[in-house]
């Protein structure tokens, strides 16, 4: 089989956010907890303005608009934007969806509340993620909050190598590994055999840019989010209700920011 190399934006974006998610037994359901959580943590009403940020092909956000939220999200993948117009006209959906960077919100004081989802926080350097806080808070109104879904670096999933048969082929996706004197979480190369067009598509150096994940512990969150001017600093061990609180052994660590 002929072997091709493609980028995050052409090829991996739909393949792990759209094709592999879809294929995650239970997804709807979880998608469906994480909005009712994040609704309730951020105090949102019908008719708040909500900012989705990195919002992949757009899944949660379409839920957030289904509770009548007005919803802004933005990912960096085209790709994944234009899935999520798709998805959100096929519901009937008005949510404005643009292609946007993280590292560059600017939003001046329009939203009640801010999502990052689905550990979408950590794949820069240090000074690019205070950056991204900082977009977040100048975004948010007085009294507004910003909520991170992020992965607990004290009690990481154990991570396997996988082959997933998707449309059109199979995923093998190789595990990831801590590199704790450094704090992150290094990712691996993924191999797609496409069955239909009779190849093997491996990632471009582009794709594998932003492989490696920033595995930052509470203390170090407070202190960034305190320093870009949040006031109230809070942590859950979950993106589910009933709220739980954050430990070392919590699934998650849900970080919740008030302006």
């Amino acid at each position: 089989m002929e072997t091709v190399e493609r980028g995050w934006d052409d090829f991996w974006a739909v393949i792990f956010r759209v094709k592999h998610r879809r294929s995650i037994p239970g997804i709807r359901e979880y998608d469906r907890m994480v909005v009712e959580f994040c609704i309730e943590v951020l105090g949102l009403k019908e008719g708040d303005e909500l900012l989705d940020i990195a919002c992949g092909a757009g899944d949660h956000s379409i839920l957030f608009a289904k509770h009548g939220l007005k919803v802004s999200a933005f990912d960096i993948a085209e790709s994944l934007i234009r899935v999520a117009i798709e998805q959100a006209e096929q519901e009937g959906l008005d949510i404005n969806f643009y292609k946007g960077d993280m590292r560059e919100i600017n939003f001046v004081q329009r939203f009640k509340g801010a999502v990052m989802l689905s550990h979408s926080f950590g794949f820069f350097n240090h000074e690019e993620h205070n950056r991204v806080l900082e977009g977040a808070y100048n975004a948010l109104l007085d009294g507004g909050r910003l909520l991170l879904d992020l992965m607990n670096p004290y009690s990481l999933p154990r991570f396997q190598r996988t082959w997933t048969k998707l449309e059109g082929g199979y995923l093998l996706s190789e595990p990831h590994v801590m590199d704790a004197p450094a704090g992150i979480l290094r990712g691996r190369p993924a191999t797609f055999i496409d069955v239909e067009a009779g190849r093997i598509v491996l990632a471009n150096e582009d794709a594998l840019s932003n492989n490696d994940i920033r595995m930052y512990t509470a203390l170090e969150i407070r202190d960034m989010l305190e320093d870009v001017g949040f006031k109230r600093v809070e942590f859950y061990g979950a993106n589910k209700l009933p709220r739980t609180p954050y430990t070392a052994t919590s699934e998650r660590m849900v970080v919740v920011a008030t302006r």
